[in-house]
């Protein structure tokens, strides 16, 4: 999801007043810069933790992040799947050009998974299966379909694609027991 402002210099305002504007329904937002290293070696953008207190006393936390006068949802507890905006953070010279690069995009997006819970399986023992224009993160199994990370990317090695899927068209990891 994202929202594009108008009215008044974006860049003028500050990425939490962005945030904040972006929220309004909520009852209480706060918002800091979030910080890992696999992450910042990779966007050069500031991803922010997001807490929102909303009515009834609920709370979710989110990321998000302000590139180009665009508030962009990066991601929230329970929405693996869509990474578009992930993508959107990325250099524009970044390329997938081997399996080190495919890494460094999933050990940047395991770090706003880690902040919710531990992933199933360390990013070190998934299997990776690189074809034409993809490379699978296999990480498990549920209901015997392999899931896993997905990236694509074009013929000029730029991503394209990035998304969590419970259906990878690859084999289910096997259990290590």
């Amino acid at each position: 999801m994202s929202l594009t402002l108008s009215g008044g210099s974006a860049d003028a305002q500050k990425a939490p007043a962005l945030i904040r504007q972006h929220v309004l329904e909520q009852v209480s937002v706060s918002s800091e810069p979030f910080h890992k290293a696999a992450l910042d070696e990779l966007i050069e953008t500031t991803v922010w933790r997001v807490a929102i207190e909303q009515y009834g006393g609920g709370r979710s936390m989110l990321f998000m992040a302000v590139h180009d006068g665009e508030v962009l949802r990066i991601h929230r507890h329970g929405t693996p799947e869509s990474r578009e905006n992930f993508l959107t953070l990325l250099p524009a010279d970044y390329r997938i050009e081997s399996e080190a690069d495919a890494r460094r995009m999933i050990a940047a997006v395991l770090t706003l998974h880690s902040e919710f819970s531990e992933p199933e399986v360390p990013l070190s023992e998934m299997r990776v299966e690189a074809r034409k224009g993809e490379y699978l993160f296999v990480d498990g199994e549920r209901f015997g379909k392999a899931t896993g990370y997905r990236i694509a990317y074009d013929e000029q090695q730029r991503p394209t694609g990035f998304k969590y899927s419970w259906e990878l068209e690859a084999e289910p990891l096997e259990d290590a027991d």
